[in-house]
């Protein structure tokens, strides 16, 4: 049995969280162009790091865990779009096969970056730790073995090489129910919603507990989770790439604000693609109108 700290906060019993917030204050309520700008600054970087990380053969995982909703999917892509898929991808968790399930530690060393590889993870190991419980895919046994096991896993491989970027996605209940809305009306998205994420988003208390219990547990000085706000999508993909970047000396590494917060051209006219329909020749007041949508694509 692992031993949690535990505080009493608002009537309710929760352990004591570690997990720290990446928020880059100018990336705040960023408009649409000068996100596309900063983005493209990023991801500039992003590919000097992974040359980087394939000349030294460095292997680099990095997580990402959250409700659903959350925007693991669409910052999974962001991160990996313009990367060399030879050293990189993205490895997204479906439903685990009973041989998998006993084998959860074994079963993830498997799927692990080689020499030279960013991997990102739509959903992880980690699901041991947060839907599994909640939902009751796994046992309590299960749980409990996991949380005990999973630090010293983890230690095992940065001592093989492997260096942990363990990022969670925290989106507002408010803004799940509505991405939840745009896919169910949406003909291109509906996919993406499903009776059980409605199953899933009626435990959002149990959901927050076990969550707490994670970070309070697994949140180690060599694997720390990092918390990105994710109500607005845009602003979450910027603090998730720079984030990244910090965690790296590279050469062309350069985070400087002058470097990453270039202004555009507010009056230009501009192109927008929202839920697969392409708007052209917009002014800035048509482009916030539609990025209030977009946020939450």
């Amino acid at each position: 049995m692992v031993a949690f700290d535990l505080k009493l906060e608002n009537n309710r019993i929760l352990p004591e969280t570690s997990a720290t917030r990446h928020d880059v204050p100018a990336f705040r309520g960023i408009e649409y162009l000068a996100y596309r700008t900063e983005l493209r600054v990023l991801r500039r970087q992003l590919l000097a790091l992974q040359e980087w990380v394939v000349a030294n053969g460095h292997r680099v995982a990095i997580v990402l865990e959250g409700r659903d909703a959350a925007g693991k999917g669409s910052i999974a892509s962001a991160i990996t779009h313009y990367l060399n898929p030879s050293y990189s991808g993205i490895i997204s968790q479906g439903i685990p096969t009973a041989q998998e399930m006993r084998n959860w530690l074994g079963h993830h060393y498997k799927l692990m970056p080689e020499p030279g590889e960013m991997l990102v993870y739509d959903r992880s190991w980690y699901s041991r730790a947060l839907i599994q419980p909640a939902m009751g895919y796994c046992t309590m046994r299960q749980y409990h073995y996991f949380l005990s096991k999973v630090n010293d896993w983890e230690r095992e491989l940065v001592d093989e090489g492997v260096t942990f970027i363990k990022l969670y996605l925290s989106v507002s209940r408010e803004s799940q129910d509505l991405r939840f809305r745009i896919r169910q009306d949406s003909d291109l998205q509906y996919w993406k919603y499903s009776a059980n994420d409605r199953k899933v988003a009626e435990r959002w208390q149990l959901l927050t507990y076990f969550k707490e219990r994670m970070f309070a547990v697994t949140s180690t000085d060599y694997a720390p989770w990092i918390i990105i706000e994710s109500d607005n999508k845009q602003q979450a993909r910027l603090n998730a790439i720079h984030y990244i970047l910090t965690r790296f000396e590279f050469e062309g590494k350069d985070l400087r604000p002058e470097v990453i917060y270039q202004a555009p051209d507010m009056d230009m006219l501009t192109d927008m693609i929202v839920d697969g329909v392409l708007f052209t020749g917009l002014n800035r007041d048509q482009v916030g109108i539609l990025e209030r949508i977009l946020i939450h694509e």
